[in-house]
């Protein structure tokens, strides 16, 4: 039951990126880091900045896909950068599916723990400042 609600939160967040809101993209700044998993670079995957109104930001998510070498670059509505403020991360990993050829597909396994899949769970608070090119690396257990 806990993993079906998260990931029910994980689509959510994804429908909330496809959806987005309209926003000036002159007022995004760079963001780009690495994710690291137990020291090494997480070799696929997802990461979602959504802006935490707890603190006063409010917006549309800002997303990246990670890469193999783990880095990431986040983009808001399909432009580069992410508005400055305080975000709330996520980061979800899945293993591919070992399904057989003509086989239904099995749930998908997280290479991660769940929490960080949840933002209010994850712990993973980040500020994006204006001005600059903001460097935001993530070492997760």
């Amino acid at each position: 039951m806990r993993t079906a609600r998260l990931l029910a939160r994980t689509a959510w967040l994804v429908l909330g990126l496809m959806i987005g809101c309209e926003e000036d993209s002159r007022s995004q700044v760079p963001v780009r880091g690495t994710v690291f998993y137990r020291g090494v670079p997480l070799t696929a995957g997802l990461i979602v900045f959504a802006p935490d109104a707890t603190r006063g930001t409010n917006g549309p998510l800002a997303r990246a896909e990670v890469q193999p070498d783990g880095s990431y670059q986040l983009h808001t509505d399909g432009a580069l950068g992410a508005s400055p403020g305080w975000y709330r991360v996520t980061v979800m990993a899945l293993a591919p599916s070992t399904a057989a050829p003509g086989a239904e597909p099995s749930v998908p396994r997280s290479l991660l723990p769940d929490k960080y899949r949840d933002p209010e769970l994850s712990g993973l608070v980040r500020q994006v400042k204006a001005g600059q090119e903001n460097r935001l690396d993530f070492h997760l257990d």
